[in-house]
């Protein structure tokens, strides 16, 4: 499925750093690695429990368009539920939330050599 992630600014930036760092194959490649290990190897209540927000949940910065299997859209829509996330208005904007979350814990505490099995 193809979706239409709201990322910030900052999260950009974050993800154009880790392309560099990698060497990974564009910014779409890495929200699908960091999506698929992220929500399968690492403690849900740790990434997605704590409020890790940037800001302006509303307003993003930047779109951009990502493939994602089926499997893992129903585990993000499955977090999203669990999680206490404030209301969207579509679907879209909630996976992309997941997905900020995601960012997020990347950049704030995550070993990003665990993600890319470095």
């Amino acid at each position: 499925m193809e979706l239409n992630i709201g990322i910030k600014e900052e999260q950009e930036e974050f993800l154009k750093e880790t392309l560099n760092e990698y060497s990974i194959d564009g910014i779409e490649k890495i929200i699908q690695v960091l999506s698929k290990e992220i929500i399968e190897k690492f403690d849900k209540k740790i990434v997605f429990g704590e409020i890790r927000c940037v800001g302006s949940c509303f307003s993003n910065d930047k779109f951009i368009k990502v493939e994602l299997d089926d499997d893992l859209i129903s585990k993000m829509k499955d977090i999203f539920k669990l999680f206490d996330f404030e209301d969207y208005d579509s679907e879209e904007e909630e996976l992309s939330k997941v997905i900020r979350c995601i960012i997020n814990y990347s950049e704030q505490e995550c070993d990003m050599r665990e993600v890319f099995d470095i």
